[in-house]
């Protein structure tokens, strides 16, 4: 797997420099996989959110389904 893009911006700046800036390149690399762990757990959320409405959106109309059979032998026809 390759370096990061912050460990590898780091490392192209000046030796004499590289010091001042690390703890910033440390951090931005940090944050960066907080926020793939972020990204990555809103799409699981929205999955799993999916299918509980998909759920409930069935049973509702399995039973819109029975209801309407029960009304159908309850209304008198000509």
């Amino acid at each position: 797997m390759p370096d990061s893009f912050w460990k590898t911006a780091a490392a192209s700046l000046p030796p004499r420099v590289q010091w001042r800036y690390a703890s910033l390149f440390e951090a931005a690399d940090e944050f960066e996989q907080l926020l793939e762990f972020v990204l990555a757990g809103r799409g699981r959320f929205y999955s799993a959110l999916a299918r509980a409405c998909r759920s409930v959106a069935d049973a509702l109309r399995k039973s819109a389904r029975r209801l309407d059979v029960k009304a159908r032998r309850l209304t008198p026809t000509r």
